[in-house]
């Protein structure tokens, strides 16, 4: 049985060439990444599933079911460009005088 806590603690001082040999005998395919804290994270947690047991069947099931449920957002939310403090009642009176609302007006008044 392997010392998860002793590879760990080797794989801190392996140079990135070194994780990424180490990334290759763990996970069985070869890595792109150069980014040495992801590969030492990702050795990390590979060496600890193989130690401890992976997810089990029902929680794999249950995360792909509320994957597959979430609400995601496709887009950027679309909000209006928010006036400083002081100025949105500038912005407000000179729209309302050209007959803009708040919010085109405050676009207005910081376009010019």
């Amino acid at each position: 049985m392997m010392n998860v806590g002793k590879e760990i603690a080797v794989l801190k001082h392996m140079t990135v060439a070194e994780l990424r040999a180490r990334y290759a005998e763990v996970f069985g395919e070869e890595t792109r990444s150069r980014h040495r804290d992801y590969l030492v994270k990702r050795i990390t947690w590979r060496l600890q599933s193989l130690a401890e047991g992976d997810l089990s069947e029902r929680a794999r099931t249950r995360a792909a079911k509320m994957g597959s449920d979430a609400d995601m957002r496709m887009s950027a939310p679309r909000t209006p460009a928010k006036a400083a403090p002081e100025r949105r009642g500038r912005s407000a009176a000179a729209g309302a005088e050209r007959g803009l609302d708040s919010t085109l007006a405050a676009a207005v008044y910081y376009a010019a």
